[in-house]
């Protein structure tokens, strides 16, 4: 069996109870990670939950909206009362919104930015130091091919996931600048 080094890193996973996040919640589980997952629905978010644990995971879950900052805080700061730290981060929360321009308003682009990228920012805003900390980490931000290739009524996903790519380098650039032999 390979060892990917995972035994006793800390994991935060957002939009961790359905589809990709909860995948991966349950594979780095299954690998020694302790996962804390976040989602805003806690009767989905526990059935995650006690699937991880079952595969013998620790799991840590919170009903959570990230679109919200007071939550974020609460939630990274629970992980790392529990657990010491943070190692992991994978920004997974968001849904697929699309739309014509001319359908989309003010709200819906807030809302859509507060979700995907605010959300992204704060986390790892909050995340960093304690990565710092414990000598480096890991960031994911999950998008989608629209971001870099948008289709017709594709707003505002288009957009807010592009804005995370550009997050994700900017990021990369400062934190994880390539060396030169």
């Amino acid at each position: 069996m390979l060892d990917l080094g995972l035994g006793g890193k800390v994991a935060i996973i957002t939009g961790g109870s359905e589809g990709l996040g909860r995948a991966a919640a349950q594979r780095l589980a299954v690998e020694g990670a302790r996962v804390a997952i976040c989602a805003r629905r806690p009767d989905v978010l526990e059935r995650a939950a006690e699937g991880i644990r079952k595969a013998s995971g620790q799991v840590l879950a919170r009903s959570v909206d990230v679109s919200k900052a007071d939550q974020i805080d609460k939630f990274v700061g629970e992980v790392v009362s529990e657990w010491g730290g943070v190692d992991i981060l994978l920004n997974n929360a968001g849904t697929s919104a699309a739309a014509s321009f001319e359908a989309v308003d003010d709200a819906a682009w807030l809302h859509d930015f507060e979700l995907k990228f605010f959300a992204a920012v704060r986390l790892c805003r909050l995340c960093i130091p304690h990565m710092k900390k414990r000598g480096g980490g890991r960031i994911i931000n999950v998008t989608n091919l629209g971001a870099k290739t948008p289709s017709a009524r594709g707003l505002p996903t288009s957009v807010s996931r592009a804005a995370g790519i550009n997050l994700t380098k900017s990021l990369a650039n400062e934190y994880a600048p390539t060396r030169s032999s």
